[in-house]
């Protein structure tokens, strides 16, 4: 079925003809290979009523929160993933015209259209799964005789029913921080918390395990997949995508960080260009064509911009002439999807994959900010030489800068944190992420902490399956010897420069509490989402069987405030303990539709007074 196009007006991305013939077809008995029990799925299939306030007020962000940004008619709005997480398809309106904002946590998606057919608005609804993404349908009456299309979410297209082969009009969108997108669009607004007794606090439950490219696909998602399993490149890492009448392609995002945040390629005979950052730690993605007034431009990455080299126009992520000869001018964006390789390949078989294989070592990276690491490790290899910046988005708690290295064969991560104490907790804990359902403690890595500063072994090969589920055992991983074996000359020598100050943090806590006899397991950070305004850190632990989060404020007083607002929750010193049952929500497994507070067995530790005095003699 020849592909169709609705509304393609001047200035939406350009669909290059939207190939649908190239999309893996529909089979709806591999899809029905995912249950969701439909009280627990109608939770969390759609919101229709989106609240939204302006930048200044948005007192319920942090500016590391990861949020998708819209661009459209010249309004910006910016959708927080962890409140969108949770909903999946956001029915919304911009600038006065129908829109969707569509997400999913397992594919890392985050895409706008016009949400209109036949000149018609149109609302959508998630339901359910396919090749390990989510599928989503439209909610217009539809008879038997014509039963509404399914829509593959993130790139807006009709796979089956009587729409099959539509691409709805795309709305650029580009994936950063908040603090990013508001420096970028200061009159911005964003999505609000919708109120609701099913979900009341958007920071906790259905999709707080996600953070940014994490590994491990969902079993019952794997068994969505037609085919066989993919094994290019690891599933969970970020590309940009496109589909075009005449082939498909995408651009992973560490290879354009290599290449230094700009890749200049021709596809399907049209000239564009691929960006990367600006900065070499942004995760934000998007293409362009190239041609303007006849001419082909050519860039290279500036600084916080992208250069011609015709004009030496600066130019913005967002595709606008910053100066020069096109001031004010915009580049043509093309149709692309921002997902995880595993939610592009499956869909899209016959996809190519761009690979880095230029200069080493890769330009743009700068190192400045652990060259006494650098120095130290030089005489402990004989190639030493970075690769990328390591994206903020998924830098470890209390770290501000990190870089990925290769030394000799071996992949290394080095991260700065801002106080050694924060060093020394993510080099105890060995970096590992609390995400359940996915796991208790995934990531796990062996690193070793010098001062400020940590080293982490990171080899390519840590999972037994291209799903990146089931872990190798620990000696048959390669880890590095440079983290495993003996560190003690290089570790002291960056050391003695960052000296470890007089300040508590989460693994003096934890092993204060286990030296009372308070047994303490399962410790692992929270991701991102799950960090509240005013906290700084934060980590997930069973208390003598009774789960817990654990968050790290600056300073007293705002432990306080927190605890104040936290229902079931104490705090002593800079930290606040709450209590997270498993059994909070109806669904304990995917978290969806918490309890009235009267049906849930809160931590009587909250309570107890011994368990209150030990942890003031803990910090």
């Amino acid at each position: 079925m020849p592909a169709k196009q609705t509304r393609n007006q001047p200035g939406s991305p350009r669909a290059c003809g939207c190939g649908s013939h190239h999309l893996v077809p529909f089979h709806r008995q591999t899809s029905e290979n995912f249950e969701l029990a439909l009280h627990s799925g109608k939770l969390i299939a759609n919101l229709g009523k989106t609240a939204v306030t302006n930048a200044r007020d948005a007192n319920h962000m942090r500016d590391a929160d990861y949020v998708v940004g819209l661009l459209h008619k010249g309004q910006a709005r910016a959708y927080p993933l962890w409140i969108c997480d949770y909903y999946h398809i956001i029915n919304d309106k911009l600038a006065g015209d129908p829109v969707i904002f569509v997400t999913c946590e397992r594919c890392q998606s985050g895409a706008g259209y016009i949400a209109e057919l036949d000149g018609k608005p149109l609302r959508f609804s998630a339901q359910g799964m396919y090749n390990a993404t989510l599928l989503m349908r439209d909610l217009r009456p539809h008879s038997g005789k014509t039963p509404a299309s399914t829509w593959l979410h993130y790139e807006g297209v009709a796979i089956d029913g009587p729409q099959q082969g539509t691409f709805l009009e795309q709305i650029p969108a580009w994936h950063m921080s908040w603090g990013e997108w508001r420096a970028a669009f200061p009159e911005t607004d964003v999505m609000l918390p919708p109120l609701e007794d099913h979900h009341p606090d958007e920071r906790h439950g259905h999709g707080r395990e996600e953070y940014f490219s994490r590994p491990g696909m969902d079993l019952p998602l794997v068994q969505t997949i037609h085919g066989t399993l993919d094994d290019r490149y690891p599933e969970n890492e970020m590309v940009l995508g496109v589909n075009f009448e005449d082939g498909l392609m995408a651009w992973p995002l560490r290879e354009v960080k290599k290449a230094g945040g700009v890749v200049n390629d021709n596809f399907c005979g049209v000239p564009l260009v691929v960006f990367a950052g600006p900065a070499a730690a942004q995760a934000t993605m998007a293409a362009f064509e190239t041609s303007m007034d006849g001419n082909i431009l050519g860039f290279v990455a500036g600084d916080g911009c992208y250069i011609d080299e015709q004009t030496q126009s600066r130019w913005s992520v967002f595709g606008e002439a910053l100066d020069g000869a096109y001031k004010g001018r915009h580049l043509k964006p093309l149709r692309w999807n921002y997902v995880r390789w595993h939610a592009w390949v499956y869909p899209h078989r016959e996809t190519g994959l761009y690979l880095y294989n230029g200069e080493v070592p890769c330009p743009g990276v700068d190192t400045a900010p652990v060259q006494p690491v650098l120095d130290a490790l030089a005489g402990y290899c004989n190639q030493l030489y970075p690769e990328c910046a390591v994206i903020n988005l998924r830098l470890p708690h209390e770290a501000d800068y990190g870089v990925s290295v290769l030394a000799d064969h071996d992949r290394l991560n080095i991260y700065r944190f801002t106080s050694a104490s924060a060093a020394t907790d993510y080099a105890a804990f060995q970096g590992a992420w609390h995400c359940p359902p996915i796991g208790l403690k995934i990531e796990r890595k062996f690193s070793v902490q010098a001062g400020r500063f940590v080293v982490e072994s990171d080899p390519p090969l840590q999972y037994a399956d291209p799903a990146r589920i089931v872990r190798l055992p620990d000696k048959q991983v390669q880890w590095s010897g440079l983290v495993t074996g003996d560190t003690g000359g290089w570790t002291k020598q960056v050391a003695a420069e960052n000296e470890n100050p007089a300040e508590t943090g989460f693994s003096q806590l934890i092993e204060g509490l286990k030296q009372s006899r308070i047994d303490v397991v399962e410790v692992a950070f929270v991701p991102h989402s799950q960090l509240r305004p005013g906290s700084v850190n934060a980590i997930a632990a069973k208390i003598e069987n009774d789960r817990f989060i654990i968050y790290k404020t600056a300073d007293p007083e705002t432990a306080r405030a927190m605890a104040g607002e936290l229902s079931h929750s104490l705090c002593a010193g800079c930290f606040v303990f709450r209590s997270t049952p498993d059994a909070m929500y109806e669904d304990m497994l995917y978290e969806i539709g918490q309890l009235p507070t009267d049906k849930v067995r809160w931590s009587r530790l909250v309570k107890n007074a011994r368990f209150k005095k030990v942890l003031e003699s803990c910090v």
